[in-house]
């Protein structure tokens, strides 16, 4: 990055700084239903997409996205999402963020700018933090949560084996959340941070499925997902749930041989020790061509991990190579790219590609990722 873009780019922190006042200036008229309100919130969200893909900030851009094209009753929940997104982007480098949940202050009748949450390092903190200042116990916190945001309480007693296996566990406990039923086009989940954006996107890119949110206290949460974790096979299947084919052992998962294919070192050892502390066999590539000669000599590969922009063979070119072969078209493919291009995603998609994975890579994302693929190939 050159001097001028990194100035920019400073410049662009600055300028969504002043558009996190804007939006949260607008949460009580859009509480209220105000339509004005929400069209300036979708405005803003159109401003920040372009913004946000001019300077790099590719994350900004999805949900800004989101925003823009929310329709008047959900846009309260997305634009509380964002702010919290823009909070992250706005903090130093090297300075952890404060946490922000506005929509759990105000559930719990708690005038803005209220300090009990002041210093809450994560979401447990902050639902702690809100109950204890409100008296509320925290089931009745989550109930108030839900009616704010035009949600639902979660049953957590209710659960199906057919929506956790859409769901790798690494994902459920990153994001603090369990699939609780699914059907062909939406996905119920029971989540503490109902606003949350990113979370909401990634569960759509890897179930295939709308998700909808469900309103639990984190620390409900985390009972049941230790329960989950510990001993999955006392889930009870709901009577009414589709004909499901039985999951992949945890073995077949956690032991695919996998080619990461890279030009750069640091990014293949990067993945290499992310892949094998999952138990995973892998082999590396420095370009589409290596690649090709690995596969030739090595054990049979199940999965390709490749960045897009290589020199001699590209990612691309390396799926091309990987379709019109036939012993190797059953391999999947997973394209690395740094690129911020809606369409270029969509191309790659069409393309043959199993899955794209943004850089910079998140080391507990790319793993739920490469892994739904695998359970994927296993149906």
């Amino acid at each position: 990055m050159t001097r001028d873009r990194a100035e920019l780019q400073s410049w662009y922190r600055q300028a969504m700084l002043r558009r996190v006042d804007e939006l949260r200036a607008l949460l009580g008229p859009l509480e209220a239903g105000d339509a004005t309100a929400c069209d300036s919130a979708r405005d803003i969200g159109q401003a920040l997409r372009s913004s946000g893909a001019t300077f790099g900030f590719p994350d900004l851009t999805a949900v800004a996205t989101i925003v823009e094209t929310s329709s008047n009753a959900d846009v309260l929940r997305r634009v509380e999402g964002l702010i919290n997104e823009l909070h992250l982007l706005t903090t130093p480098d090297g300075v952890s963020p404060e946490f922000k949940a506005e929509w759990l202050t105000r559930s719990a009748g708690l005038p803005d700018g209220d300090p009990a949450l002041e210093g809450a390092r994560d979401l447990a903190e902050a639902w702690d933090a809100a109950s204890r200042a409100s008296g509320m116990d925290v089931s009745i916190l989550a109930a108030r949560v839900a009616e704010r945001l035009g949600l639902e309480v979660a049953s957590l007693g209710k659960r199906g084996r057919s929506a956790l296996r859409l769901v790798p566990e690494a994902l459920m406990t990153a994001g603090r959340l369990i699939p609780l039923s699914e059907d062909s086009a939406t996905i119920t989940v029971a989540i503490a941070e109902p606003t949350s954006l990113p979370m909401e996107m990634e569960l759509e890119r890897l179930t295939g499925r709308r998700p909808v949110f469900v309103v639990a206290p984190p620390g409900a949460l985390d009972a049941v997902l230790s329960e989950i974790l510990d001993a999955p096979a006392t889930l009870e299947e709901p009577p009414a749930a589709r004909p499901v084919r039985p999951a992949a052992p945890q073995a077949d998962i956690r032991g695919r041989d996998i080619l990461v294919v890279d030009d750069d070192p640091s990014t293949r050892l990067l993945l290499r020790k992310l892949l094998e502390k999952r138990g995973h066999r892998v082999a590396e590539a420095k370009d589409g061509l290596h690649a090709l000669e690995v596969m030739k000599t090595s054990d049979p590969i199940g999965v390709v991990i490749a960045d897009l922009n290589m020199p001699r063979m590209d990612g691309l070119e390396l799926m091309w190579e990987l379709r019109d072969a036939p012993e190797l078209g059953h391999v999947a493919v997973i394209v690395v790219t740094g690129e911020v291009d809606e369409v270029l995603e969509t191309q790659l998609m069409e393309e043959g590609a199993d899955d794209y994975i943004r850089k910079p890579v998140d080391p507990r994302l790319f793993l739920a990722r490469v892994e739904a693929t695998i359970r994927r190939m296993e149906c």
